[in-house]
């Protein structure tokens, strides 16, 4: 029996030499890969904080009555903070502010950052449509020239209509009814809205 157990031992030995190495360099690259994990969730989690923060430091700036201080704070959003959630709120809000203030080229460079770096369809369009709209304020063929290409049912309506808005404004009418027309063909017009475009659609057709 002894010697039974000299033999286990010595093949214990043999495995752990011919193993050991192995499942030591195993252990460790596992410990290694969880503890990359965890500091990657740690740095994600501090990261969405610190853009939390940057976000509430910017609203608060907006409401301050100082549209300077309010315009380095949102930029500190969109430059700290480009991938988080919250640089694209920051960018619709300055574009707003800045569009309010009559800095047209501004908003739509502020808006054109979103289109450039959002990660959603459907905030790249909501960018494309509000830029088209500031553009319109200086720029119709401009403006025009950012609602081609393709666009989401969601938004087509809201294209449209926009389209015909700018086609007005260039004494297009017969274009501009047919996109009014196009906009009441589409599902995404409300009530209110719809009869809007009906409305124009009726003044460009009375012009025409």
């Amino acid at each position: 029996m002894e010697r039974s157990d000299d033999e286990q031992l010595q093949q214990l030995k043999d495995w752990w030499q011919r193993n050991g190495g192995s499942i030591l360099l195993g252990l460790t690259g596992a410990l290694l890969i969880l503890a990359g994990w965890w500091g990657y969730g740690t740095w994600q989690e501090r990261g969405a904080q610190q853009a939390a923060a940057a976000y509430a430091e910017f609203l608060q700036a907006t409401q301050s009555g100082e549209p300077e201080a309010a315009e380095q704070a949102g930029q500190r959003v969109l430059d700290d903070h480009a991938r988080s959630g919250y640089a694209g709120m920051t960018a619709l809000r300055m574009a707003r502010i800045q569009a309010e203030a009559g800095e047209y080229r501004r908003a739509a460079e502020t808006l054109g950052w979103l289109i450039d770096n959002a990660d959603h369809s459907a905030m790249v369009e909501l960018a494309r449509l509000r830029q088209a709209r500031v553009l319109g304020e200086e720029d119709p063929e401009e403006a025009l020239a950012v609602l081609e290409g393709s666009v989401s049912a969601g938004f087509t309506a809201s294209f449209d209509e926009l389209r015909g808005d700018l086609l007005r404004e260039l004494g297009r009418y017969d274009e501009a009814a047919e996109a009014y027309q196009q906009a009441l063909d589409q599902e995404g017009l409300g009530a209110q809205s719809r009869e809007l475009v009906r409305l124009k659609l009726q003044a460009v057709e009375s012009e025409a």
